[in-house]
């Protein structure tokens, strides 16, 4: 039998998993596709072709309000057939509105049985619109539903795009971690020349995913464009401001947009970088010396830095309930000067000079794949940042360790997952900090003076939930003004308020952590709104902490904690992304304790 090796079995594994992806994600495509082609886009384009059409006289024959009783929750539609002369020919038809079928979204279909039982009872002639190219197809009432479109339209344009992310994204790094087999084939024991970015030994950006958020973009204005154009070509603005909400779905693409915009203008002032060091490879403890190399000529007034990080990254858990974060074990930013920039043939380059630190170990080379609980892996980037507003561009670094004692040795999963490194730095430590937005002051002995988190530090995720929040509040509004079943009022009731408080929580709240002498001093703000005090002496301090509270993609949250004699665990800390500051945090309040003690 021949032997398989370790390429070919991760080869076939990774294939698989792209293919298990694609399985996954189809689902989801075909779903919201299913509901566009057969229900939300008929009726739009329903609607949008109607307004074209003949309205003629007609009889009402017959009218009624059939009910469907579920577990929780009864639909109605209303039914009728009806006679009408077109051209001379009689025609009949059953057809009532553009959206075929019951529900239960408001009054509406109650009130249009009310209609056409009272024409009916009472003989008068009622009006139907007829389509003058097809005069058999009729239809008695041409409402734009727009509460009903809006949320017929967020089935098409949610699940192809949750599908699409899982399909395509799993699919990807499939393909991707094939070529780099393949590289790992050519290229045995020179883990350098395994990344496509490392080819011709440059280091090249990796992708920023422009083409994938444009394409995000275009499907969320395909979907929504035509509600939004026939909510302002219909007049119901007119009638009642509450229709502005089918225009929230659409805005849903400024984020894409927005994105791209960042990138755009990444292109525009710095065009494509590239990384040519003088030696190759790079190894923990060398110097980086090299030239970054610029396609486009760099305006002299353009502030340009240069952040170089060692990276932990981390996978817990396996199948679906895998999650991945990322810790920094080593940071370093340096500004470089435009106007130094050297004109070349193509663009312009400028010398860099970096020391790179001994401790953080080198670029991981083991297995890709692995089968234990939590799996680690290191990994060294850098990221060129150009002015305000605009999107990193990320290489990643070619650092390596003894690479041919990795390839040799396979370390077994519980030694993949190397020590944090320690810093013993003060001024590092307040750099970690001042990152995720939290002022602090250390003693010259290292231990904590204050520690303080403003309101604001969160701008970015509070910005993005009173968004959101917004079109929440607005779906609620929407839900509760048509009567909407009690299930959709409860979930949009609760959640929605909750997601604005949480917002403004994060805008408002303050908390200032005072140690001097032997007491300690906790003080939580909200705004003008509520201020809490408390003070603890050392017999009421247990312990200090860590945990992790929150998970945001592939970016866990850290918080340093206090346990007191109370039986209370109070917060002193939060919004760390590295479980390595949280606990250097907890070690200075550590050490501050014991010296008070």
């Amino acid at each position: 039998m021949a032997e398989i090796t370790n390429h070919q079995a991760g080869t076939a594994a990774t294939g698989l998993g792209g293919g298990c992806a694609a399985l996954f994600g189809s689902i989801f495509i075909f779903a919201g596709v299913g509901i566009g082609l057969f229900l939300y886009f008929p009726a739009i384009g329903g609607w949008w072709s109607a307004r074209s059409w003949e309205e003629v006289p007609c009889r009402i024959e017959s009218a009624e309000l059939a009910a469907s009783h579920g577990d929780d929750s009864t639909t109605y539609e209303a039914k009728a057939s009806y006679s009408y002369e077109y051209q001379g020919r009689t025609f009949r038809s059953e057809r009532v509105s553009l959206v075929d079928g019951g529900d239960n979204f408001g009054d509406y279909q109650q009130r249009r049985h009310d209609e056409l039982r009272m024409a009916r009872e009472q003989g008068r002639t009622f009006r139907c619109l007829v389509n003058p190219a097809q005069p058999g197809e009729a239809i008695l009432f041409n409402d734009l539903r727009w509460g009903l479109m809006v949320l017929m339209s967020l089935f098409p344009t949610l699940f192809p795009l949750a599908g699409g992310f899982v399909a395509v994204g799993g699919i990807a790094m499939a393909r991707e971690g094939i070529k780099i087999m393949g590289r790992q084939q050519k290229y045995p024991g020179q883990p350098w020349n395994w990344k496509l970015e490392w080819a011709d030994q440059k280091v090249t950006a990796s992708g920023d995913g422009t083409k994938a958020l444009l394409a995000v973009a275009a499907w969320i204005m395909l979907v929504q464009a035509p509600l939004a154009a026939a909510v302002v070509v219909s007049g119901v603005l007119t009638e009642s401001l509450m229709a502005l909400l089918a225009f929230l779905p659409l805005a849903i693409a400024f984020f894409p947009l927005r994105a791209v915009w960042s990138r755009m203008k990444t292109k525009r002032l710095i065009g494509v970088v590239t990384l040519e060091p003088h030696s190759w490879p790079l190894h923990p403890g060398d110097v980086l010396e090299g030239r970054l190399r610029f396609s486009r000529l760099l305006s002299p007034l353009l502030p340009l830095s240069v952040r170089t990080r060692a990276i932990r990254k981390v996978t817990r858990g396996s199948g679906k309930s895998t999650s991945t974060s990322e810790e920094t074990l080593w940071e370093h930013t340096e500004t470089l000067s435009a106007s130094e920039a050297q004109r070349e043939d193509r663009g312009c380059s400028l010398p860099l000079r970096l020391e790179l630190p001994s401790e953080p170990p080198g670029t991981s080379t083991g297995p890709l794949m692995s089968v234990s609980h939590e799996r680690s892996e290191h990994l060294w980037s850098m990221e060129v940042i150009a002015g305000e507003g605009t999107k990193p561009v990320t290489l990643p670094l070619p650092v390596f360790g003894d690479a041919r004692e990795e390839m040799s040795v396979a370390a077994p999963a519980t030694a993949m997952a190397k020590p944090v490194v320690e810093e013993d730095l003060t001024e590092q430590l307040l750099a970690r900090l001042q990152a995720r937005g939290i002022q602090a002051s250390f003693a010259t002995d290292g231990t904590p003076e204050y520690i303080t988190c403003p309101p604001g530090r969160n701008r970015g995720v509070a910005i993005f939930l009173l968004f959101f929040g917004t079109i929440w509040m607005g779906a609620m509004i929407m839900i509760f003004a048509q009567d909407a079943p009690f299930i959709f009022k409860l979930v949009w009731g609760l959640s929605a308020p909750a997601i604005l408080l949480l917002a403004f929580y994060l805008l408002l709240h303050s908390r200032r952590l005072q140690l001097s002498g032997s007491t300690l001093t906790l003080i939580n703000q909200v705004g003008p709104f509520y201020s809490k005090k408390e003070t603890f002496e050392p017999r009421h301090l247990v312990q200090f902490m860590h945990d992790n509270y929150l998970r945001s993609g592939n970016v866990h949250f850290y918080r340093v904690r206090l346990e007191t004699t109370f039986g209370k665990k109070l917060t002193l800390a939060d919004g760390l992304t590295e479980e390595s500051t949280a606990q250097k945090l907890v070690n200075r309040l550590t050490k501050w304790k014991r010296s008070v003690d």
